[in-house]
């Protein structure tokens, strides 16, 4: 009786933590599912089709509303074309060049948003320099 007392009072302990734990783990789930369904260009009707479910149960997961199965996350991970651990995987946050603040930017769309902020610091430069040019004159 004692063992399962104690099993008790540690279960109650943890058990907050336990549940923002698998909290946490579907929110991850569910950003990293609509990050990669948006870069697929996929529906989520049609990614419900594929996964052999039905829509708003695939919107429940991507929601974070429901945890999905390991099975649902294999079929996922092979629609979406990469890893499971790529869908429970954390997103880092990505440090921007030049001291600009850090951003969650999706690993598939950091190479243009460089190029972007590229091509605007040449066009600010190019301006600068008419703008110098208009002072001279």
């Amino acid at each position: 009786m004692v063992e399962i007392e104690k099993f008790l009072i540690l279960r109650l302990k943890y058990l907050p933590a336990y549940i923002y734990f698998q909290h946490t783990i579907m929110n991850i789930i569910a950003s990293n599912l609509l990050t990669k369904r948006e870069e697929k260009r996929l529906t989520q009707a049609y990614m419900a089709f594929l996964s052999g479910m039905s829509q708003p149960n695939y919107s429940d997961i991507e929601r974070g509303k429901t945890r999905p199965s390991i099975d649902q996350l294999k079929r996922f991970s092979e629609i979406l074309d990469v890893s499971v651990d790529e869908l429970i995987s954390e997103v880092k946050k990505q440090k921007i060049p030049q001291g600009r603040e850090s951003f969650n930017v999706p690993k598939g769309r950091q190479s243009a948003l460089l190029k972007a902020i590229e091509e605007r610091d040449k066009y600010i430069k190019l301006l600068e320099g008419q703008l110098a040019d208009l002072k001279k004159k």
